[in-house]
């Protein structure tokens, strides 16, 4: 081989080495692209996993909340429903012997839904206490048009009236 045959030789190895090189490096580089990009991946799916454990335990807690919060409004409603089995009917101004405060309280002893019921007087007022699962308005409602006719409504809630005598009737008569 001539001289002139080595140094192309040469030049064409120096030049395909360096080819192979920066092959190499690209590959290198490439690696390491891909070794970034899988370490993001982790690092994604370990705050993906992060977020959705914060996200759960935010609704554990809301919910524990809202039962808390529940318990505290619906202690009232409690209270309430515990009520609304008792209406309360006051008369004003009547005699504790008066005929129409007899044949009130003797219907409402007897009618459909009461369970018990109990009067008291005090200073001219009677008051009838009954045990009743619906409101005020629905037992009035049953009492007959005779008896409601001898008293006049002053006042009506979900479990309490509020009656006067009628002015038509003279002493319970």
């Amino acid at each position: 081989m001539g001289i002139t045959k080595k140094i192309i030789l040469g030049i064409c190895l120096f030049s395909l080495n360096q080819i192979i090189c920066q092959g190499k490096k690209k590959d290198d580089n490439q690696v390491k692209e891909v070794s970034k990009v899988d370490k993001t991946t982790e690092e994604i799916k370990e705050t993906t996993e992060n977020t959705n454990d914060a996200i759960n335990s935010t609704v554990k807690n809301s919910k524990e909340t809202l039962k808390t919060i529940g318990s505290i409004f619906s202690s009232g409603k409690k209270n309430k429903t515990k009520t609304k089995g008792t209406v309360v009917v006051d008369i004003q101004q009547i005699t504790y012997n008066d005929q129409r405060l007899g044949k009130l309280y003797s219907y409402l002893t007897d009618a459909k839904g009461v369970k018990k019921a109990s009067r008291s007087f005090t200073d001219g007022n009677a008051s009838i206490t009954i045990t009743f699962k619906e409101s005020a308005d629905h037992l009035w409602q049953a009492v007959p048009i005779e008896i409601q006719s001898m008293f006049k409504m002053v006042e009506m809630s979900e479990n309490r009236m509020l009656l006067q005598l009628a002015q038509n009737k003279v002493d319970g008569k």
